[in-house]
Formats: C-alpha cells, structure tokens, sequence
C-alpha cells in the first residue's frame, strides 16, 4: 500500500522528502498526500495488518553488502518520534477515538496508524547517515509492521514485517523472516511476550541486547530522589526527576549468549508520554568485534527502535492499552 511504500519497477523505496526535527535530531516523512490517505485508511483497514511486498532479488547486488555496511562501523544511533496525533493539538487525537472497533487493547477504538522514516547514523566523527530506517503500521494498538532498510540510493537493502504483536495477553507473531536485497537473511525474535528483541542468523546464532535490570545510572538517580524527597522538601527530587532522568540512557548489553561475553553496549533514551514519545538508541561496539557479529548487533538495535516506534500510546511513559513497553518490561 502507499502508505508503507511505493516500489518503483527496479524495487527501489520512494519517500519524499525528510524534514529535520528538534530534540534527538528527528526526522519524520512529510508528503502533501499524507492526510489523505491516512483519511482514506480510516476506518476499514485501521486494524488490518499491514502488508509489505517482498522485493524480488535484486539483480548484481551481494548480501555481502549488508556486512560490508554494518561490520565496519564502531556504532550507530538513531533517533524516532511517535508523534503521529499531537502534530496539530489533542483535537485531531480526539477525532481518532471511536474510528474502528473497539478491542480489549483498544477499548475506546483510537485509529493509531503511522509511518516514520530515520537515519541511521554512525556513531564516527561527523555522524555520517549510512542508510534510513523506514517503519509503518496499520494499528499501533495490535502492533503489525513493515520496516525496511534504505542506502542513500533508494535501494532496499534489508526488510521484514510481521501482523501482530505478541504480549501478556494476546497472541502474536515471535519470528519475523529479514530479507536482503529480496533473499532469506536470518530473522528477527522476540519472546512470547513481545520482549528480547534480537537478531538470528542462518546458523542460528543470534545477538540480543539484555537490560542491566537495576544496577544503571537511572535506578541510582531513582534512589537519590527518594532519598532526598523529605530533607529538601521535594524541590531536589522533583529536580532530578524532571531535569536529570530524561537525559539518563537505560542500558542494555550485546550478548551471543546470555552467560558469554558483552559484544556491545546499547544505549536508550525515552522522553514523552502521553501520544507523543521521543526515543534513541546508541549503539557502541565492543572492540575487536567481528564484522557478522556487528551487523547482527546492529540489525537486533534496529529491530529494537522500530517496535518502540510503533508501540501502543501511553500515558506517562507506561505501557498502554494491555500492551506494556517492551524495552521496560524487559528491564
């Protein structure tokens, strides 16, 4: 559908143009037909999955290039905004309630359909952009997606897609096929509950990032504003809570094995709540890394950022509509 994509006969992505936004350095597609076709989605296929078309084997280019991209690099970052309904006020977030069928994760049927391209930075002097990460859903509430990998040429370099989301309480899709320049490469994972993101090669080894759980930099600062609440009359604990802990990144390790060795370090940023939500991740490679280990570490950090793009709107950064947040359930 248009809405995802519009692959041109040579199976190369076409999104118009990114526009830069403020905060992390966001960037989101702007296209003059953006609010009609999201009007036209509404409210029939609001909750239907969202499909992507395999793109036939690109003819002269190697999956080699995938390595070649990713295994030199020391890290990356990006940057997404879930902002989809606050671009013009709570009005147009309110005319979304009500447009499909209420569920028991979207009881009061908000239409939560968005799409968002973002750069994928390396982590290197100047923070040259290496490709972009496009990613869309139908309903954020059900959780389906379609994300694909872009270079600078337009061409489609890695994608997958899946048609739910799997959490506590509704079953979804834990093993999602990732293609490159249109032929099998591995697949993404998750846990049953939606949580674990990583990445699985063809031989079956994986790298997936895992929570340093409460031993981080923000768990401390936590406990410094409880511990300062009474003696300052919450003057420093409303400081640290407000001013401090948004710029804390929670911290999460690369590992091939969750006893082996880190081969990573991921960083997250979230700020927001509510409907709109900013996010960040940092990826910063151990080195002396082989090349196929950094590309699966990068691959499990993209797959990682994505499904926090299109996580469900919450209310005070927690998870909404029966659908914790993945990235703090797995902390």
């Amino acid at each position: 559908p248009s809405f995802v994509r519009r692959l041109h006969p040579d199976n190369n992505i076409m999104f118009t143009a990114v526009l830069a936004d403020g905060g992390f350095g966001h960037a989101r597609v702007r296209r003059a037909d953006e609010q009609e076709e999201m009007a036209q989605m509404q409210p029939t296929s609001m909750a239907m999955a969202v499909p992507v078309a395999v793109a036939a084997p690109t003819a002269g280019r190697s999956q080699e290039e995938m390595v070649s991209l990713f295994g030199g690099l020391d890290g990356i970052e990006v940057a997404v905004r879930s902002d989809q309904h606050d671009s013009e006020g709570t009005y147009q977030f309110l005319s979304q309630v009500f447009q499909q069928q209420s569920t028991l994760m979207n009881p009061f049927g908000i239409a939560t359909a968005t799409r968002g391209s973002f750069s994928i930075k390396s982590t290197a002097e100047g923070n040259p952009e290496i490709a972009t990460l496009c990613v869309a859903t139908g309903d954020r509430f059900r959780g389906d997606m379609a994300a694909a990998i872009v270079l600078p040429d337009n061409t489609v370099l890695a994608q997958w897609s899946r048609s739910s989301r799997p959490t506590m309480i509704s079953s979804g899709e834990t093993d999602l096929p990732v293609s490159v320049f249109g032929a099998p490469y591995g697949k993404m994972q998750t846990s049953k509950w939606g949580m674990g993101h990583s990445y699985v090669d063809a031989s079956g080894k994986g790298v997936r990032p895992r929570s340093h759980g409460c031993f981080q930099c923000k768990t401390y600062w936590c406990i410094a504003s409880f511990c300062l609440f009474f003696p300052t009359c919450s003057i420093a604990s409303i400081a640290i809570i407000c001013c401090v802990m948004p710029g804390v990144p929670g911290l999460y390790d690369l590992k091939t094995t969750p006893d082996g060795p880190s081969v990573g370090l991921l960083k997250l940023w979230q700020q927001g709540g509510d409907i709109s939500e900013s996010s960040k991740i940092k990826l910063e490679i151990t080195p002396g890394t082989d090349a196929q280990t950094r590309t699966a570490a990068a691959l499990a950090a993209l797959f990682m950022i994505a499904d926090i793009f299109i996580d469900p709107p919450k209310g005070g950064n927690h998870g909404g509509g029966g659908a914790p947040h993945a990235a703090e359930m797995d902390r």
